[in-house]
């Protein structure tokens, strides 16, 4: 097989006419290779549109049917007590992030135990 030239030949539609003509004249090309040829390449075009207005109509068909599921949905509000797990959260996470691994592991024991508030008072004293 060939290998491809790196610069690509730019000729006018009359002068790539013209080497063709010369071409088979001299009897390198025979007219039904150029036939083929050109008949090969209506045929590659041919598929292509169709392989691309189908891809079009699926991509129109999926961005309708994600449109019409998914509009812009509101955010719920969080209830107080959520607001309170969540801030309990923080501050634990707070208190815990200073202390050692041992006294982690002794923070989390007492919040298993005896809960969130618990767990931070004892992490806050540990810090001291």
């Amino acid at each position: 097989m060939r290998t491809k030239t790196k610069k690509a030949l730019r000729l006018s539609a009359h002068h790539a006419s013209l080497a063709l003509q010369m071409l088979m004249d001299d009897g390198k090309i025979a007219a039904k290779d150029v036939t083929a040829a050109l008949k090969r390449r209506e045929k590659t075009i041919r598929e292509l549109r169709a392989r691309l207005s189908a891809l079009g109509e699926d991509v129109a068909a999926t961005v309708a049917k994600t449109a019409a599921r998914e509009g812009p949905r509101a955010r719920r509000a969080i209830t107080a007590a959520q607001r309170r797990a969540r801030q309990a959260q923080g501050r634990y996470l707070a208190s815990i992030r200073k202390l050692s691994r041992q006294a982690r592991l002794q923070v989390r024991a007492i919040r298993l135990k005896s809960g969130v508030d618990a767990a931070i008072r004892a992490a806050v004293r540990m810090a001291k």
